[in-house]
């Protein structure tokens, strides 16, 4: 999304007031000219503006009256102070009462693009610390295990997409089964992209409640409903001029689905309570293990969305369809294990890696590594048997390759079973293991409660 500088123009005199707005547009700069202290403030209660050209000496409200009216104003404009008095006493007030600088008139239109432009950046840098102080970012030593880690023909071609969607500012969509990797693919686009210097702002849709959606994305204003006792930066305010990682789309309400398009439409929001525009600069990418194309039939999805999202579409394949990249995985989280649990002759046999590799992983790569992370803190001496690696698949070993989930057949009546039934049965087998509790269930699967209470409804359990 290109970004132009908001510039509210603001002198009695319509001739020089045409003439500088014209200027500042050839700039590159996206003008707005008021006539009035009056008419400024009125503007600024209805859209958000990054820096004010206002004179000082005009009728009804003086320049200065009106600054100190802005610097009251919530995430206040820059202000820069146009005077013909070229004694130091007036500007040192305008800079006293919190302008970024003044201008003597007559002023070169080289002197206004550079002042303007450094006081652009310093609100921005003024918005993103604050916006960031509100925002859950991850930490500096962020878990090396979130690293894309492939061998295969498949992954190598998803990668090179990556990396040449990185280079675009469209919104970026990746689909694929849950577990797959797909948070790792869109840290891996945000940090190759020109946004990498900001921390990307992460969040899974399917946590977040229903009736928390609205506030929690666009923000609230203080006293905008029962329990705003201050007012909230939301996500797309946290993510101005970084990138914004919306997991599980598919879960979002159709509610705010329309507000989200609104959003990528225009670039602009508006806080829950609030009747003033904001603009944000933050580069969509959304994630989902649903089909959006046939949520799209059924309503689930509106559909304007998914065409303004489905710009650039990646898709990661399960791992079962790229198995090469299975022992490269497996040695990757080996080695974070080693180090976080302080075992550094730490590994696996020879059966384990191959009962590892023909195993299915209907859970994907979440699975895979929650697997070694058990094995590795329960296993008594350094080298992990398959035993202790993947109980469930000696079990279904035991039974007999009919019993696979590799060849895709039903344990039951012996029919080859669909992807759905796959899942389903390893959804309930993990239900069954913990126990029925359902929050422990999902966190085994690497899924949200949410999700996992949805699809137990599915499946009318």
């Amino acid at each position: 999304m290109s970004r132009k500088i908001r510039v509210m123009v603001v002198d009695d005199d319509a001739v020089l007031r045409k003439l500088l707005a014209d200027q500042i547009a050839r700039m590159g700069f996206d003008p707005t000219p008021a006539a009035s202290g009056e008419e400024a403030l009125d503007a600024l209660s209805k859209s958000d503006y990054d820096v004010v050209l206002l004179d000082i000496r005009m009728p009804g409200i003086s320049g200065l009256d009106t600054l100190r009216e802005i610097r009251k104003l919530e995430d206040a404009s820059e202000v820069i102070m146009l005077t013909a008095d070229t004694s130091l006493g007036t500007g040192i007030e305008a800079m006293r009462l919190g302008a970024y600088d003044y201008i003597t008139k007559p002023a070169t239109l080289d002197e206004i693009e550079a002042v303007v432009r450094k006081a652009d950046e310093k609100r921005r840098l003024v918005r993103q610390n604050a916006s960031l102080r509100d925002a859950v970012r991850p930490s500096a030593t962020e878990d090396t295990s979130s690293a894309l880690v492939y061998r295969s023909k498949a992954m190598e071609g998803l990668v090179a997409l990556a990396e040449t969607a990185a280079r675009a500012e469209s919104t970026v969509i990746i689909s694929g089964e849950s577990g797959t990797g797909k948070d790792v693919l869109a840290r891996f686009i945000h940090a190759r992209s020109a946004r990498a210097d900001a921390p990307i702002i992460a969040v899974n849709c399917a946590a977040l409640p229903e009736s928390l959606f609205e506030s929690e994305f666009f923000g609230h204003e203080r006293g905008a409903f029962t329990g705003a006792t201050a007012t909230k930066r939301g996500l797309i305010e946290a993510a101005d001029g970084s990138t914004l990682f919306l997991d599980e789309i598919g879960e979002m309400p159709l509610q705010t689905q329309a507000k989200l398009l609104q959003f990528l439409e225009e670039g602009r929001f508006r806080r829950v309570g609030s009747t003033r525009d904001r603009e944000s600069d933050a580069r969509v990418i959304a994630a989902t293990n649903r089909n959006l194309a046939d949520d799209v039939q059924t309503g689930r999805f509106r559909a304007d969305l998914f065409y303004r999202l489905n710009v650039i579409s990646l898709h990661v394949p399960p791992l079962r369809l790229r198995r090469e990249d299975i022992p490269a995985l497996v040695e990757h989280f080996l080695s974070v294990f080693r180090e976080r649990f302080n075992r550094p002759d730490l590994n696996l046999s020879a059966d384990a890696r191959q009962r590892l590799s023909e195993y299915d992983w209907p859970g994907n790569v979440r699975e895979l590594r929650n697997c070694l992370e058990r094995a590795a803190a329960l296993a008594s001496t350094d080298l992990i048997e398959a035993e202790q690696v993947l109980p469930t698949a000696a079990k279904q070993s035991a039974e007999g390759k009919s019993a696979s989930p590799r060849n895709g057949t039903n344990v039951q009546n012996g029919a080859r079973a669909t992807l759905d039934e796959i899942e389903r049965q390893h959804i309930l087998r993990v239900l069954e293991e913990a126990g029925g509790n359902r929050e422990r269930a999902a966190a085994i699967l690497g899924i949200s409660a949410r999700t996992l209470y949805r699809k137990l409804r599915e499946y009318g359990v």
